[in-house]
Protein backbone atom coordinates (compact mmCIF):
# COMPACT_ATOMS: atom_id res chain seq x y z
CA UNK A 1 0.00 0.00 0.00
CA UNK A 2 2.90 2.31 1.08
CA UNK A 3 4.55 1.33 -2.46
CA UNK A 4 1.45 2.69 -4.27
CA UNK A 5 1.48 5.97 -2.49
CA UNK A 6 4.79 6.80 -2.92
CA UNK A 7 4.30 6.02 -6.52
CA UNK A 8 1.24 7.78 -6.97
CA UNK A 9 3.05 11.11 -5.11
CA UNK A 10 5.79 10.65 -7.64
CA UNK A 11 3.36 10.65 -10.55
CA UNK A 12 1.73 13.63 -8.83
CA UNK A 13 4.78 15.21 -9.18
CA UNK A 14 6.13 14.88 -12.21
CA UNK A 15 2.94 16.15 -13.34
CA UNK A 16 3.52 19.34 -11.63
CA UNK A 17 6.87 19.47 -13.31
CA UNK A 18 5.82 19.21 -16.85
CA UNK A 19 2.36 21.94 -15.90
CA UNK A 20 6.11 24.42 -14.14
CA UNK A 21 7.23 24.13 -17.84
CA UNK A 22 4.55 24.59 -19.46
CA UNK A 23 4.03 28.08 -17.20
CA UNK A 24 6.46 29.97 -18.61
CA UNK A 25 9.67 28.32 -20.85
CA UNK A 26 11.30 31.90 -21.07
CA UNK A 27 10.81 32.59 -17.45
CA UNK A 28 13.13 29.38 -16.79
CA UNK A 29 15.51 30.40 -19.29
CA UNK A 30 15.62 33.70 -17.24
CA UNK A 31 16.41 32.10 -14.21
CA UNK A 32 19.11 29.80 -16.13
CA UNK A 33 20.86 32.98 -16.88
CA UNK A 34 20.79 34.02 -13.40
CA UNK A 35 22.90 30.90 -12.86
CA UNK A 36 25.74 32.02 -14.45
CA UNK A 37 26.07 35.53 -13.45
CA UNK A 38 27.72 34.78 -10.35
CA UNK A 39 28.97 37.60 -7.90
CA UNK A 40 26.14 40.04 -9.33
CA UNK A 41 23.33 37.72 -8.00
CA UNK A 42 25.26 37.34 -4.93
CA UNK A 43 25.06 41.16 -4.79
CA UNK A 44 21.62 41.64 -5.42
CA UNK A 45 20.12 38.67 -2.85
CA UNK A 46 22.62 40.72 -0.42
CA UNK A 47 20.23 43.61 -1.70
CA UNK A 48 20.22 47.39 -3.05
CA UNK A 49 21.44 49.99 -0.55
CA UNK A 50 18.74 52.63 0.32
CA UNK A 51 19.61 55.91 0.99
CA UNK A 52 16.58 56.78 3.33
CA UNK A 53 13.90 54.45 4.67
CA UNK A 54 12.38 52.68 1.59
CA UNK A 55 9.07 53.28 1.91
CA UNK A 56 7.30 56.67 1.79
CA UNK A 57 6.23 58.28 5.10
CA UNK A 58 3.81 60.76 4.99
CA UNK A 59 4.92 64.11 7.38
CA UNK A 60 1.74 63.72 8.99
CA UNK A 61 2.77 60.31 10.18
CA UNK A 62 2.07 59.61 14.14
CA UNK A 63 4.60 57.63 16.48
CA UNK A 64 1.95 54.63 17.52
CA UNK A 65 0.42 54.87 20.90
CA UNK A 66 1.19 51.74 23.24
CA UNK A 67 -2.45 51.98 24.01
CA UNK A 68 -3.39 51.26 20.43
CA UNK A 69 -1.50 48.09 20.07
CA UNK A 70 -3.43 44.97 19.81
CA UNK A 71 -1.93 42.67 22.20
CA UNK A 72 -1.83 45.71 25.28
CA UNK A 73 -5.33 46.42 24.45
CA UNK A 74 -6.62 42.52 24.82
CA UNK A 75 -4.28 42.39 27.93
CA UNK A 76 -5.78 45.86 29.81
CA UNK A 77 -8.76 45.40 32.10
CA UNK A 78 -8.37 49.40 32.54
CA UNK A 79 -7.99 50.06 28.81
CA UNK A 80 -10.85 47.29 28.03
CA UNK A 81 -13.49 49.24 30.20
CA UNK A 82 -12.17 52.73 28.81
CA UNK A 83 -12.90 52.07 25.58
CA UNK A 84 -15.78 49.66 25.26
CA UNK A 85 -16.76 51.32 21.77
CA UNK A 86 -13.83 49.00 20.66
CA UNK A 87 -15.19 45.64 22.20
CA UNK A 88 -18.68 46.18 20.58
CA UNK A 89 -17.30 47.44 16.67
CA UNK A 90 -15.93 43.65 16.06
CA UNK A 91 -18.48 41.01 15.45
CA UNK A 92 -18.11 37.47 16.61
CA UNK A 93 -20.19 36.15 14.07
CA UNK A 94 -19.02 38.15 11.03
CA UNK A 95 -15.42 38.99 9.19
CA UNK A 96 -16.20 42.67 9.21
CA UNK A 97 -17.36 45.60 11.75
CA UNK A 98 -20.33 44.43 14.10
CA UNK A 99 -24.05 44.91 12.52
CA UNK A 100 -27.13 45.83 14.63
CA UNK A 101 -28.33 42.86 16.54
CA UNK A 102 -25.02 41.04 16.29
CA UNK A 103 -22.49 39.38 18.93
CA UNK A 104 -19.70 41.55 19.62
CA UNK A 105 -16.32 40.03 19.74
CA UNK A 106 -14.55 40.61 23.36
CA UNK A 107 -10.47 41.32 23.23
CA UNK A 108 -9.88 40.69 26.95
CA UNK A 109 -11.94 37.66 27.49
CA UNK A 110 -10.50 36.28 23.79
CA UNK A 111 -7.24 36.45 25.20
CA UNK A 112 -7.85 34.61 27.85
CA UNK A 113 -9.38 32.17 26.05
CA UNK A 114 -6.25 32.08 23.86
CA UNK A 115 -4.10 31.78 26.90
CA UNK A 116 -5.66 28.93 28.30
CA UNK A 117 -6.10 26.77 25.15
CA UNK A 118 -3.91 24.13 26.11
CA UNK A 119 -5.92 23.09 29.09
CA UNK A 120 -8.57 22.07 26.49
CA UNK A 121 -5.94 19.68 24.35
CA UNK A 122 -8.28 17.06 22.30
CA UNK A 123 -6.13 14.67 21.50
CA UNK A 124 -8.38 13.18 19.31
CA UNK A 125 -7.54 16.16 16.91
CA UNK A 126 -4.52 16.26 14.85
CA UNK A 127 -2.57 18.64 15.56
CA UNK A 128 -4.07 19.99 18.98
CA UNK A 129 -3.48 16.98 21.29
CA UNK A 130 -1.88 17.61 24.22
CA UNK A 131 1.14 16.41 22.61
CA UNK A 132 1.66 19.21 20.70
CA UNK A 133 0.43 21.82 23.39
CA UNK A 134 3.26 20.06 25.64
CA UNK A 135 5.66 21.40 23.41
CA UNK A 136 4.43 24.82 23.06
CA UNK A 137 3.87 24.69 26.75
CA UNK A 138 7.58 24.12 27.04
CA UNK A 139 8.86 26.39 24.41
CA UNK A 140 6.91 29.77 26.36
CA UNK A 141 9.05 27.98 29.53
CA UNK A 142 11.78 29.93 28.74
CA UNK A 143 10.83 33.80 28.09
CA UNK A 144 8.19 33.17 30.65
CA UNK A 145 10.97 33.23 33.28
CA UNK A 146 13.31 35.53 31.88
CA UNK A 147 10.72 38.03 30.32
CA UNK A 148 7.52 37.41 31.64
CA UNK A 149 4.95 39.14 29.40
CA UNK A 150 7.27 40.28 27.08
CA UNK A 151 5.45 38.63 24.03
CA UNK A 152 2.36 41.09 25.24
CA UNK A 153 4.94 43.84 24.70
CA UNK A 154 4.91 44.83 28.80
CA UNK A 155 8.14 46.71 29.56
CA UNK A 156 10.60 46.57 31.83
CA UNK A 157 10.54 42.56 32.54
CA UNK A 158 13.07 40.55 33.87
CA UNK A 159 16.06 39.96 32.15
CA UNK A 160 14.51 43.24 29.47
CA UNK A 161 14.87 45.35 32.70
CA UNK A 162 15.64 49.11 32.67
CA UNK A 163 17.67 48.76 35.41
CA UNK A 164 21.15 50.17 34.66
CA UNK A 165 23.21 50.22 37.79
CA UNK A 166 25.45 47.43 36.80
CA UNK A 167 26.40 49.71 33.46
CA UNK A 168 30.31 49.82 34.18
CA UNK A 169 32.09 53.08 34.70
CA UNK A 170 35.38 52.86 32.08
CA UNK A 171 33.94 52.21 28.80
CA UNK A 172 35.88 49.38 26.51
CA UNK A 173 38.59 51.42 24.23
CA UNK A 174 37.04 50.03 21.14
CA UNK A 175 39.46 51.76 17.90
CA UNK A 176 36.89 52.40 15.58
CA UNK A 177 33.22 51.90 14.58
CA UNK A 178 34.63 48.88 12.76
CA UNK A 179 36.12 47.16 15.35
CA UNK A 180 32.35 48.00 17.46
CA UNK A 181 30.95 46.57 14.41
CA UNK A 182 32.47 43.17 14.70
CA UNK A 183 32.10 42.56 17.98
CA UNK A 184 28.80 43.07 18.48
CA UNK A 185 27.93 41.11 14.90
CA UNK A 186 29.76 38.36 16.60
CA UNK A 187 28.26 38.37 20.11
CA UNK A 188 25.43 38.48 18.43
CA UNK A 189 26.05 35.24 16.55
CA UNK A 190 27.30 33.54 19.52
CA UNK A 191 24.22 34.13 21.58
CA UNK A 192 22.23 32.54 18.19
CA UNK A 193 21.13 35.11 16.36
CA UNK A 194 21.14 34.34 12.44
CA UNK A 195 21.11 37.85 11.17
CA UNK A 196 21.80 41.58 12.94
CA UNK A 197 22.13 44.69 12.01
CA UNK A 198 22.63 48.35 13.77
CA UNK A 199 20.38 51.50 13.36
CA UNK A 200 20.30 54.86 14.20
CA UNK A 201 17.12 55.18 17.05
CA UNK A 202 14.17 56.78 14.65
CA UNK A 203 11.49 58.06 17.33
CA UNK A 204 8.82 57.35 14.42
CA UNK A 205 9.49 53.69 15.07
CA UNK A 206 9.28 53.81 18.76
CA UNK A 207 5.65 53.79 20.79
CA UNK A 208 4.88 56.81 22.69
CA UNK A 209 3.53 56.87 25.69
CA UNK A 210 4.91 53.29 26.37
CA UNK A 211 1.93 51.29 28.76
CA UNK A 212 2.86 48.95 31.32
CA UNK A 213 -0.33 46.78 31.52
CA UNK A 214 0.30 44.84 35.13
CA UNK A 215 0.62 48.67 36.32
CA UNK A 216 -2.29 50.18 34.05
CA UNK A 217 0.33 53.06 33.51
CA UNK A 218 1.31 55.14 30.33
CA UNK A 219 5.36 55.45 30.46
CA UNK A 220 7.05 58.25 28.77
CA UNK A 221 10.71 58.07 26.78
CA UNK A 222 11.65 61.53 28.48
CA UNK A 223 11.03 60.60 32.35
CA UNK A 224 10.80 56.98 32.28
CA UNK A 225 13.28 55.87 30.21
CA UNK A 226 16.61 55.27 32.04
CA UNK A 227 18.59 57.11 29.33
CA UNK A 228 18.12 58.17 26.00
CA UNK A 229 18.43 55.84 22.90
CA UNK A 230 21.23 56.88 20.34
CA UNK A 231 21.20 53.75 18.51
CA UNK A 232 19.58 49.99 18.03
CA UNK A 233 20.92 47.05 17.18
CA UNK A 234 18.09 44.19 16.21
CA UNK A 235 18.23 40.64 16.02
CA UNK A 236 16.56 37.73 13.95
CA UNK A 237 15.97 34.53 15.23
CA UNK A 238 14.40 31.81 12.73
CA UNK A 239 11.65 29.15 13.39
CA UNK A 240 11.91 25.76 12.58
CA UNK A 241 10.71 24.89 8.75
CA UNK A 242 8.70 21.79 9.59
CA UNK A 243 7.03 22.89 12.30
CA UNK A 244 5.85 25.85 10.92
CA UNK A 245 4.91 23.68 8.07
CA UNK A 246 1.81 22.60 10.25
CA UNK A 247 0.33 25.99 10.65
CA UNK A 248 -2.38 26.58 11.94
CA UNK A 249 -2.52 24.10 14.15
CA UNK A 250 -0.17 23.91 17.52
CA UNK A 251 3.18 23.05 16.51
CA UNK A 252 3.57 26.06 14.83
CA UNK A 253 2.81 27.76 17.82
CA UNK A 254 5.33 26.07 19.50
CA UNK A 255 8.04 27.22 17.45
CA UNK A 256 6.73 31.04 17.49
CA UNK A 257 7.05 30.71 21.38
CA UNK A 258 10.50 29.23 20.69
CA UNK A 259 11.38 32.46 18.90
CA UNK A 260 10.44 34.55 21.56
CA UNK A 261 12.46 32.90 24.25
CA UNK A 262 15.25 33.00 21.66
CA UNK A 263 14.31 36.37 21.26
CA UNK A 264 14.93 37.10 25.20
CA UNK A 265 18.12 35.17 25.47
CA UNK A 266 19.51 36.95 22.33
CA UNK A 267 18.07 40.49 23.52
CA UNK A 268 19.16 40.25 27.35
CA UNK A 269 22.50 38.80 26.27
CA UNK A 270 23.34 41.74 24.28
CA UNK A 271 22.06 44.59 26.26
CA UNK A 272 24.42 43.03 29.16
CA UNK A 273 27.27 42.74 26.72
CA UNK A 274 26.67 46.53 26.16
CA UNK A 275 26.32 47.44 29.92
CA UNK A 276 29.36 45.38 31.19
CA UNK A 277 31.57 47.40 28.30
CA UNK A 278 30.15 50.34 29.48
CA UNK A 279 27.11 51.12 27.66
CA UNK A 280 23.55 51.71 28.53
CA UNK A 281 21.27 49.36 27.59
CA UNK A 282 18.52 47.60 27.12
CA UNK A 283 16.42 44.46 24.86
CA UNK A 284 13.16 45.04 23.64
CA UNK A 285 10.59 42.01 21.73
CA UNK A 286 7.53 43.25 21.54
CA UNK A 287 7.60 46.46 23.84
CA UNK A 288 9.09 49.47 22.90
CA UNK A 289 8.29 49.91 19.14
CA UNK A 290 7.55 48.19 16.19
CA UNK A 291 10.44 45.56 15.33
CA UNK A 292 9.50 45.21 11.92
CA UNK A 293 10.27 48.79 11.24
CA UNK A 294 13.44 48.67 12.61
CA UNK A 295 14.66 45.16 11.12
CA UNK A 296 13.75 46.89 7.83
CA UNK A 297 15.96 50.23 9.04
CA UNK A 298 18.78 48.00 9.65
CA UNK A 299 19.14 46.27 6.24
CA UNK A 300 18.11 42.84 7.26
CA UNK A 301 14.68 42.35 5.20
CA UNK A 302 11.39 44.18 3.74
CA UNK A 303 7.88 44.35 4.72
CA UNK A 304 5.54 41.96 3.27
CA UNK A 305 1.57 41.74 2.05
CA UNK A 306 1.28 40.04 5.52
CA UNK A 307 2.72 43.03 7.86
CA UNK A 308 5.77 40.74 8.90
CA UNK A 309 9.41 40.89 7.68
CA UNK A 310 10.73 39.07 5.12
CA UNK A 311 14.68 38.79 5.21
CA UNK A 312 16.41 36.97 2.20
CA UNK A 313 16.96 33.18 2.30
CA UNK A 314 14.43 33.04 5.55
CA UNK A 315 11.50 34.03 4.38
CA UNK A 316 8.64 35.40 7.45
CA UNK A 317 9.93 32.79 9.36
CA UNK A 318 11.50 35.05 11.65
CA UNK A 319 11.60 36.65 15.08
CA UNK A 320 12.89 39.72 15.98
CA UNK A 321 14.44 41.17 19.02
CA UNK A 322 15.94 44.47 19.51
CA UNK A 323 18.32 46.39 21.72
CA UNK A 324 18.24 50.29 22.79
CA UNK A 325 22.04 51.24 23.39
CA UNK A 326 23.62 55.33 23.76
CA UNK A 327 26.38 53.42 21.92
CA UNK A 328 27.03 55.36 18.92
CA UNK A 329 28.74 54.84 15.88
CA UNK A 330 29.98 56.83 13.03
CA UNK A 331 27.25 58.07 10.05
CA UNK A 332 29.23 55.74 7.43
CA UNK A 333 29.12 52.32 9.95
CA UNK A 334 25.49 52.12 10.37
CA UNK A 335 23.35 49.24 8.39
CA UNK A 336 20.81 50.69 5.53
CA UNK A 337 17.88 49.71 4.70
CA UNK A 338 17.88 47.50 1.41
CA UNK A 339 15.69 46.43 -1.47
CA UNK A 340 15.22 43.15 -2.07
CA UNK A 341 12.34 43.18 -4.40
CA UNK A 342 10.53 41.70 -2.02
CA UNK A 343 7.73 44.39 -1.80
CA UNK A 344 7.43 43.80 -5.35
CA UNK A 345 7.08 40.32 -5.49
CA UNK A 346 4.07 40.60 -2.39
CA UNK A 347 1.99 42.94 -4.64
CA UNK A 348 1.90 39.95 -7.50
CA UNK A 349 1.95 37.11 -5.55
CA UNK A 350 -1.47 37.69 -2.50
CA UNK A 351 -0.21 34.39 -1.46
CA UNK A 352 -0.47 34.63 2.38
CA UNK A 353 -3.98 36.49 1.60
CA UNK A 354 -5.51 33.98 0.22
CA UNK A 355 -4.60 31.68 3.20
CA UNK A 356 -5.20 33.48 5.93
CA UNK A 357 -8.53 31.66 7.51
CA UNK A 358 -9.47 35.23 9.35
CA UNK A 359 -9.47 37.17 6.00
CA UNK A 360 -7.17 39.60 7.85
CA UNK A 361 -4.76 40.58 4.99
CA UNK A 362 -4.88 42.75 2.57
CA UNK A 363 -5.58 41.74 -1.09
CA UNK A 364 -4.93 45.49 -2.80
CA UNK A 365 -2.69 44.91 -5.42
CA UNK A 366 -1.07 47.96 -3.96
CA UNK A 367 0.38 49.23 -0.73
CA UNK A 368 -1.12 52.29 0.09
CA UNK A 369 -0.97 55.00 2.74
CA UNK A 370 -4.12 53.73 5.27
CA UNK A 371 -6.17 51.19 5.53
CA UNK A 372 -9.19 50.32 2.50
CA UNK A 373 -10.56 47.07 4.37
CA UNK A 374 -14.44 47.30 4.85
CA UNK A 375 -15.07 49.48 8.17
CA UNK A 376 -11.53 51.08 7.80
CA UNK A 377 -13.19 54.16 7.75
CA UNK A 378 -14.79 54.04 11.33
CA UNK A 379 -12.70 55.21 14.35
CA UNK A 380 -14.12 53.14 16.61
CA UNK A 381 -13.59 49.81 14.53
CA UNK A 382 -10.09 50.70 13.04
CA UNK A 383 -8.64 51.84 16.70
CA UNK A 384 -5.30 49.74 16.08
CA UNK A 385 -4.71 51.24 12.07
CA UNK A 386 -1.55 53.32 11.66
CA UNK A 387 -2.46 55.49 8.41
CA UNK A 388 1.08 57.38 7.03
CA UNK A 389 2.67 54.80 5.64
CA UNK A 390 3.01 53.22 2.78
CA UNK A 391 2.66 49.66 3.24
CA UNK A 392 -0.36 47.07 2.88
CA UNK A 393 -2.30 48.01 5.84
CA UNK A 394 -4.18 44.77 7.10
CA UNK A 395 -6.95 43.70 9.85
CA UNK A 396 -5.18 42.85 13.10
CA UNK A 397 -8.75 42.34 15.21
CA UNK A 398 -9.22 39.48 12.35
CA UNK A 399 -6.13 37.91 12.66
CA UNK A 400 -6.71 38.14 16.36
CA UNK A 401 -10.01 36.71 16.61
CA UNK A 402 -8.86 33.86 14.86
CA UNK A 403 -5.90 33.32 17.07
CA UNK A 404 -8.52 33.17 20.05
CA UNK A 405 -11.04 30.67 18.37
CA UNK A 406 -8.03 28.37 17.04
CA UNK A 407 -6.42 28.00 20.70
CA UNK A 408 -2.91 29.06 18.77
CA UNK A 409 -1.16 31.99 17.19
CA UNK A 410 -1.80 30.93 13.12
CA UNK A 411 1.26 31.27 11.29
CA UNK A 412 -0.66 30.40 8.05
CA UNK A 413 0.93 33.81 6.32
CA UNK A 414 4.05 32.24 7.32
CA UNK A 415 4.17 28.97 5.95
CA UNK A 416 2.50 29.71 2.84
CA UNK A 417 4.85 32.30 1.86
CA UNK A 418 6.85 31.46 -1.30
CA UNK A 419 9.67 33.03 0.41
CA UNK A 420 9.52 30.54 3.06
CA UNK A 421 11.67 27.85 1.63
CA UNK A 422 14.72 25.17 2.95
CA UNK A 423 18.00 25.91 2.23
CA UNK A 424 18.17 24.39 -1.15
CA UNK A 425 20.36 25.39 -4.19
CA UNK A 426 17.41 26.02 -6.43
CA UNK A 427 15.37 27.74 -3.97
CA UNK A 428 18.22 30.30 -3.41
CA UNK A 429 18.23 31.01 -7.23
CA UNK A 430 14.75 31.77 -7.25
CA UNK A 431 15.38 34.19 -4.43
CA UNK A 432 18.02 35.39 -6.75
CA UNK A 433 15.70 35.81 -9.96
CA UNK A 434 12.56 37.55 -7.57
CA UNK A 435 14.87 40.80 -6.78
CA UNK A 436 14.89 41.76 -10.82
CA UNK A 437 11.91 39.49 -12.41
CA UNK A 438 8.49 41.42 -13.41
CA UNK A 439 4.98 40.67 -12.38
CA UNK A 440 4.02 37.96 -14.40
CA UNK A 441 7.12 35.95 -13.19
CA UNK A 442 6.61 36.92 -9.48
CA UNK A 443 2.63 35.35 -10.37
CA UNK A 444 4.77 32.23 -12.31
CA UNK A 445 6.95 31.92 -9.12
CA UNK A 446 3.86 31.66 -6.78
CA UNK A 447 2.12 29.28 -9.15
CA UNK A 448 5.14 26.83 -9.44
CA UNK A 449 4.90 27.00 -5.41
CA UNK A 450 1.63 25.42 -5.22
CA UNK A 451 2.63 23.21 -8.20
CA UNK A 452 5.38 21.90 -6.51
CA UNK A 453 3.04 21.35 -2.92
CA UNK A 454 4.91 23.96 -0.89
CA UNK A 455 3.15 26.37 1.17
CA UNK A 456 0.27 24.23 2.44
CA UNK A 457 -1.86 24.78 5.14
CA UNK A 458 -4.08 22.75 7.92
CA UNK A 459 -2.15 19.48 6.25
CA UNK A 460 -2.12 16.77 8.52
CA UNK A 461 0.47 15.22 7.24
CA UNK A 462 2.54 18.24 7.97
CA UNK A 463 1.96 17.34 11.42
CA UNK A 464 3.22 13.29 10.90
CA UNK A 465 5.96 14.67 9.56
CA UNK A 466 6.89 17.10 12.14
CA UNK A 467 7.17 15.02 15.13
CA UNK A 468 8.93 12.42 13.41
CA UNK A 469 11.63 15.49 11.90
CA UNK A 470 13.98 14.62 15.13
CA UNK A 471 13.97 10.44 14.53
CA UNK A 472 16.57 9.47 12.24
CA UNK A 473 15.15 6.21 12.73
CA UNK A 474 13.62 4.15 9.78
CA UNK A 475 9.50 4.39 9.73
CA UNK A 476 8.89 2.10 6.40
Amino acid sequence: MKEQEKEKDEQVIDQHRRQLLKLSAGTIAGVGAVAGAGSWIKHRVEGVEQDGYPVEISPSFKRKDQRDVLLTFAGSKALGEKHPERNLSLSNDADGPAKSGEKSFNFQKGIYQFATAHTRADNNKVGYTQLDYALEQACWHGMNILAPLESMGVPNQGTFGWDQSEVKKEKYPFKDSVEILSAIKTAAKTFGAVRVGICKRDKRWDYDPLYDLTQEKTLTWEEDFPFEPKSVIVMLTDMDYDAMATAPMIPASATAAMGYTQNTIQGGGMAKFLRELGYMAVGSGNDLGSSVSYAIAAGLGEGARNGALIAPNLGPRVRISKVYTNLELDDAAYDKPRDFGILTFCENCKRCAESCPGNAISMDDKPSMSSTFAGSDDPDYNWQGQPGMRKFHNDAKKCFKFWCDNGGDCGACIASCPWNKPDFWHHRLIDASNTFTAGPVHTMMKQADILFGYGNTNDEKAVEKFWRSGFSGDFT
